[in-house]
């Protein structure tokens, strides 16, 4: 969505509003054409004081403020992290955030729509951070799980 420059944005209910420091407010408005580009919709209240009124729609249930604050932490980081861009790093923390942890009940519907969307998707086999996220038995290996060898 990013390279398409169409990145889903979903409008908060109650926008949130954040008091930031100098340097946070300065990034702000450094990288906004970049923040509105990831989806966030932010604009001034007054001061270093700022409105988030929408964030990327991947984002789902996840604290807004944090989320931006975040971004903004990578924004303002020197570092590209494992050799990928700070582009790359900002939407794989996106990406994480998002992603459905470890534990999170889903339903049938959720299962397979999240299965339709990983089957659709170019790179599903494995995580931002590069750990798997299928993994393949073979007959051999479920028969032991059973004592079946």
């Amino acid at each position: 969505q990013y390279l398409d420059e169409r990145v889903a944005s979903q409008t908060l209910m109650f926008p949130e509003t954040i008091e930031l420091s100098i340097l946070q407010a300065q990034l702000t408005m450094k990288h906004q054409e970049a923040i509105e580009r990831l989806g966030f919709r932010i604009s001034e209240f007054g001061g270093n004081t700022f409105v988030i009124s929408a964030v990327p729609a991947l984002a789902g249930i996840s604290n807004p403020r944090e989320l931006f604050l975040d971004l903004l932490e990578q924004f303002g980081s020197d570092s590209t992290g494992g050799g990928g861009g700070k582009l790359d790093n900002i939407l794989a923390n996106m990406a994480c955030k998002a992603a459905v942890k470890a534990g999170t009940s889903l339903s049938k519907q959720e299962i397979d729509k999240l299965l339709n969307e990983m089957a659709r998707a170019n790179l599903f086999s494995y995580c931002p951070h590069g750990r798997p996220v299928i993994k393949r038995f073979s007959s051999d290996e479920v028969k032991k799980w059973f004592y079946r060898t």
